[in-house]
Parts: C-alpha cells; sequence; structure tokens
C-alpha cells in the first residue's frame, strides 16, 4: 500500500495563505469567510484558518508581510543596481519596478497587487493602522526623495499629492486588464515596459504641477 504524503504545518499555512490571496483579490475581504478559505484551500477542518491566523486581521497580516518581504527584496536587488545619480524620473521607476516585478515573477503577483489595490480603499481603522506600520518607512523614503526632487513644492502639498498619486497607481496596476475595455477604445496593446513608461510620466505630472489651491 502507497503511503499518503502528509502535509506538513508550514505547507498547509501556505496553501491556506495562498487561497486567501486569491479570494481577497477577486472578492474583497469583506465578501470571504475564514471557513470558505479553509475549504476552497482543501483543509478538512474548517477551523484551519483560525488554527493559523487567529482572524481576518492576523490573514491580512500575514498576506502584507508575505507581499512586503517580496517588495523588499526586490527593492534591494534595484537599489544594489541603481546608478549613483538618480533625478525624479529614475526615483519614480524605482518606487514602482518592484511592483512590476512581483506581477510578472510570481504565480500570486497579480493577486497580489490587486490584495494591495483592495487594501488601499478599505476604510477600517485597524486595517489602515496594520498597513501604516508595515509600509510606513517605505512612503517616507519616497517622499524624502522626492522633497530633494522638487523642493519648491510644499511638504503638506506634496505628501498630499503622493497620496493621490499612490491610490491611482495601486487601482491602474491592479486592473491594467481592463485596459482593453476601456470606455475611450482598446489600450491593451501597451507592452509592460511601455505602461510603466507612460504611469511614471502620470506620477511626475502629478507632482510637478503647479499648485493652485487657495489662488
Amino acid at each position: 500500500m502507497t503511503a499518503v504524503a502528509r502535509k506538513t504545518p508550514g505547507e498547509t499555512r501556505e496553501r491556506l495563505l495562498h487561497t486567501a490571496l486569491r479570494l481577497y483579490a477577486a472578492e474583497g475581504l469583506h465578501a470571504v469567510s475564514l471557513r470558505r478559505i479553509s475549504a476552497e484551500a482543501g483543509s478538512k477542518n474548517s477551523a484551519a484558518m483560525h488554527y493559523h491566523f487567529d482572524n481576518k486581521l492576523g490573514v491580512v497580516q500575514a498576506l502584507m508581510t508575505m507581499i512586503g518581504d517580496e517588495l523588499q527584496d526586490k527593492a534591494r536587488d534595484i537599489r544594489r543596481r541603481r546608478r549613483v545619480e538618480r533625478n525624479l524620473r529614475d526615483a519614480c521607476r524605482e518606487a514602482l519596478m518592484p511592483l512590476v516585478q512581483l506581477r510578472a515573477d510570481k504565480p500570486w503577483g497579480g493577486d497580489a497587487v490587486r490584495f494591495l489595490s483592495r487594501l488601499v480603499s478599505e476604510n477600517d481603522p485597524e486595517l489602515a493602522a496594520l498597513i501604516n506600520d508595515m509600509f510606513a518607512p517605505f512612503w517616507r523614503r519616497l517622499d524624502g526623495a522626492l522633497s530633494r526632487a522638487v523642493p519648491e513644492l510644499p511638504g503638506e502639498v506634496r505628501r498630499l499629492r503622493l497620496m493621490f498619486i499612490s491610490v491611482n497607481v495601486f487601482h491602474g496596476m491592479a486592473e491594467v486588464g481592463w485596459l482593453s475595455r476601456s470606455p475611450v477604445g482598446d489600450l491593451g496593446h501597451f507592452d509592460s515596459d511601455a505602461l510603466l513608461d507612460h504611469l511614471v510620466d502620470y506620477l511626475i505630472g502629478g507632482l510637478v504641477a503647479p499648485s493652485h489651491a487657495g489662488a
């Protein structure tokens, strides 16, 4: 009789996590129960998610750690290969490149970007605190780079624009397939490099535009 291979706790946890990522990315955090994730991951124990992650916040934290580790690894590799001198365009492209690489390199990369897009739309204080704890250092580094690149822009205006642009970037990268069905025609023919360049143009345009607030 052939022995049936048993899943290790680590393998079970990873399968549950990837199932949660797929479902959250497709349907949103509040549309999917932990019990359903356990069932779709093939677990015979309906409480498997509670055992491994405690609650939904624990699942989100585990997903953010998994995604964040990948993004940090890619960002470190990009920084090792960067030129000594960077202009604003270099800094913006460097900031977006890990997300582009994640989508291309990992089978779950597209789901990860869609999950992050959903997270930035959540109006939940606990989730906001979790997101800020994990990603605030990245945004502060980027804000510091932008303060040197566009010193004429008031700090509060610069940071506000950065947050506006960040939300649009996440949503745009998450739903790039929609470009082929856009209301102004089929825009799905751009390759990933061209899309990134246009996205950088958009980001820079938003950052360096003159401020008319209070005018």
